[in-house]
């Protein structure tokens, strides 16, 4: 985890890259179609300390703000 994470002004993470390795998906197709926009979808850490962020389709983390101390 960094020291300082890098924030903008608006208190956005400006971490784009996702930790290495922390790339994985959810399977609730076993919870019935409730929970269906969750299925497969690809989850990521953030070096910034926040987990279980989503992931877009170009790989990069979504935009989410660092958690507080």
């Amino acid at each position: 985890m960094a020291d300082t994470p890098a924030v903008t002004a608006n208190g956005y993470c400006t971490n784009t890259a996702p930790v290495p390795g922390s790339v994985r998906s959810t399977n609730t197709s076993s919870l019935g179609s409730k929970f269906a926009r969750l299925n497969n979808r690809p989850y990521a850490d953030c070096p910034c300390g926040r987990t279980a962020i989503g992931v877009t389709e170009r790989g990069n983390l979504q935009r989410h703000k660092p958690p507080r101390e």
